[in-house]
């Protein structure tokens, strides 16, 4: 099942702003010229006053719900699987894509706050062990990283290309983020900023991301892989209005 939250301020507000604007060598512009170059007639003082508008976004974001559909499978043997229409694929970290979409009037920036725990003999590693012959413990390095879906629609039909390794400025200041270990996990904001909805009032022009966790692991730990050893994650995400991108 999906939900909508929806926070609907449908406030409008607005004031008088009136400054008096005081100065002893203001000079009066009397005439402008073809170029749009102004003319400074004689000094003197001015007042004038400015009405100001506040604009409230409407904001209205789409998450799923958690659900015994999402999982994240370790795959550190590298066996083939078949995905939708993908077929002999061999990550070792396999996540359920979710889906994110806002309904908004202003560009919405999506952060994530993710907490893993980790179970059996299982242990994230901070690097990735794409290319590491030494480790023998059953470590996994793993990451996130959202994506945008291209297009406005009322529903994701394909899913976005993703990445298929980490990259350390991505992971810093970009689309990704590291999946650590410890009770605080890992948080980034502005991981990918949700362009604003041309019509909030229709959804068919919902725009969407994606997130997908991927991620590599050992492949011949000392002590074999067994089911007992997982890795669960605990994902919160956070919606901030982008006032200058809307």
């Amino acid at each position: 099942m999906k939900k909508f939250i929806s926070m609907m301020m449908a406030l409008a507000m607005t004031f008088a702003l009136a400054i008096p604007a005081f100065a002893s060598s203001v000079r009066e512009v009397s005439t402008f010229s073809a170029s749009g170059s102004a003319a400074l007639a004689s000094s003197g003082q001015y007042n004038f006053a400015m009405t100001g508008s506040l604009k409230v976004p409407t904001i209205n974001v789409y998450v799923p719900v958690s659900g015994d559909g999402d999982q994240i499978i370790l795959n550190p043997y590298g066996l083939k699987y078949t995905l939708g229409s993908q077929a002999n694929l061999t990550d070792q970290v396999i996540s359920t894509p979710i889906v994110l979409g806002s309904l908004s009037d202003v560009a919405m920036k999506v952060g994530m706050t993710v907490k893993a725990t980790t179970a059996g003999n299982a242990a994230l590693a901070t690097k990735s062990l794409a290319e590491d012959t030494k480790t023998t413990t059953n470590s996994v390095f793993m990451w996130g990283q959202v994506v945008g879906v291209s297009g406005e629609s009322d529903k994701v039909t394909a899913l976005p290309t993703f990445a298929t390794e980490y990259d350390e400025t991505a992971g810093k200041s970009g689309d990704m983020i590291l999946v650590k270990a410890g009770d605080t996990g890992s948080t980034r904001t502005g991981l990918y900023t949700i362009p604003p909805s041309s019509d909030p009032t229709d959804v068919a022009k919902t725009n969407w991301a994606c997130v997908k966790f991927s991620g590599n692991a050992v492949k011949a730990p000392t002590i074999p892989w067994a089911n007992t050893d997982k890795v669960d994650l605990a994902i919160t995400f956070t919606f901030t209005p982008s006032m200058n991108e809307a």
